[in-house]
């Protein structure tokens, strides 16, 4: 495997992924500053709880495009150059799978923590007066990064069995729109939408009183019960996509 992500990531170098990664994490954070930008005492008071219920619908819409074009660059260097047979010769076709979502989890990976990053730095210059625990760290680095991969996967699926890109792309951005369009309604339809396991995986949950119009952001239990559900999808779509990637004449 080392082998394999070693060849993967040479060839992966010239394509510039660290461009759409950064732009991304830019992005969110710029959106974030100018979210907070005119955040009074009070609101400060919840602004990492604040930022932690945000992000996941942002992700909701712009993940999966970024996915898609993460993918798409990996995964197109092959069809253009129609080396997948020469390739075989030298490495199993399972390995050229796993290689590929190995890396891309990586690259998602890294825009997971950059997002985290972005939001300490935002608190640090907006005076949050709220903790900011390793408890929220870590449901949200995970949970995010695991739709992340999710999406991923279900993606190079896509990217490897069309030459043509434009299908994961467009993937990408019907999967960016469900995932917004899923936020307005409850729970049980949110979860036939991959995208919408970004906010359906949030620890944090916001209740908005109609009288005073002020906003509240708590904590709620991990929603283990919805990783499951993902894990278990994910798993069965890995196991599928890998054999018919193997199996299928190139």
């Amino acid at each position: 495997m080392r082998l394999w992500l070693s060849v993967e990531w040479k060839k992966a170098r010239r394509r510039r992924l660290w461009l759409p990664v950064a732009a991304l994490v830019a992005m969110q954070g710029l959106w974030l500053a100018w979210a907070v930008r005119g955040m009074d005492m009070q609101e400060a008071a919840q602004g990492y709880l604040g930022c932690l219920y945000q992000l996941p619908m942002i992700n909701a819409i712009v993940m999966p495009v970024a996915a898609a074009v993460l993918v798409s660059r990996l995964c197109d260097m092959e069809h253009r150059g129609d080396t997948f047979k020469q390739l075989f010769t030298m490495q199993p076709a399972c390995g050229l799978f796993d290689a590929k979502l190995v890396l891309s989890g990586a690259w998602l990976l890294a825009a997971v923590a950059g997002q985290l990053a972005a939001i300490r730095l935002v608190g640090a210059w907006k005076g949050f007066s709220d903790a900011l625990t390793m408890g929220d760290v870590l449901c949200y680095l995970g949970g995010q990064f695991l739709i992340s991969l999710f999406l991923a996967l279900l993606l190079q699926a896509l990217s490897l069995r069309y030459k043509n890109q434009f299908i994961p792309l467009a993937a990408g951005l019907i999967l960016g729109f469900l995932g917004l369009m899923s936020m307005f309604f409850p729970p049980a339809v949110m979860r036939i939408s991959p995208a919408a396991y970004y906010g359906l995986l949030s620890n944090v949950r916001m209740v908005w009183d109609r009288d005073t119009r002020v906003v509240t952001y708590f904590r709620r239990p991990f929603p283990w019960d919805d990783l499951g559900l993902l894990a278990a999808t994910m798993a069965a779509l890995y196991l599928w996509a890998r054999r018919d990637f193997v199996n299928r004449e190139v």
